[in-house]
């Protein structure tokens, strides 16, 4: 099988299995709702990123009565994200014919940056009856849902930035997340162990 093909086939199926869990989790719970799966450490726990990565607005720090005002920033981002997945794309496809081992993390990767470009193109037309922000073409937000919840609490004063502020230690994420990162690491593994055996 051409490493082209491999990792096209790889990043269909992250996509069909990331959009599967986003419309079950979009379409059977409420925003906000959480059950637990371990413990008190792994949840699901809905959420819908509006921003760039880990829920940061590039609109600043608009309230949710000022949609317009995130609306020209979203469509940026989805743009700008739908660039980056045709250039990480490209890239893949000739890192992976060049080193056939990689096409199954490129694939990963892949299919990861495109299960989140949908989110953001189409699911402000899609679901806009149950979205509770003004959406439109474009102007999506990501589903999450997977919360490893680590830690969350009150940061101390001296810590830099964010001292005084309430955070939780891990990122609430979705399966798209999971494979980027599993892809991303997968390469550098491969990529240390080639230099390591050269």
């Amino acid at each position: 099988m051409r490493t082209w093909r491999r990792v096209g086939i790889v990043a269909l199926f992250v996509v069909l299995i990331d959009q599967a869990t986003k419309l079950y989790v979009k379409l059977s719970f409420p925003l906000g709702h959480e059950i637990k799966w371990i413990g008190d450490w792994l949840k699901l726990h809905y959420v819908e990123n509006p921003g760039a990565a880990f829920g940061i607005s590039l609109a600043g720090f608009f309230g949710h009565d000022t949609p317009t005002a995130e609306a020209a920033p979203k469509v940026l981002l989805t743009l700008l994200s739908a660039a980056i997945a045709v250039g990480i794309g490209y890239y893949l496809s000739k890192l992976s014919h060049q080193t056939p081992a990689l096409s199954w993390p490129s694939g990963l990767i892949l299919g990861g940056a495109v299960g989140n470009l949908i989110d953001r193109i189409f699911y402000g037309v899609l679901f806009a009856s149950l979205n509770a922000y003004e959406g439109g073409w474009l102007q999506g937000h990501v589903v999450d849902f997977i919360y490893v919840d680590i830690w969350q609490g009150l940061l101390p004063n001296w810590v830099p930035f964010w001292g005084g502020e309430y955070i939780a230690l891990w990122p609430i994420f979705n399966i798209a997340d999971s494979c980027i990162s599993i892809g991303v690491v997968w390469i550098l593994l491969v990529q240390l162990r080639q230099k390591r055996s050269s």
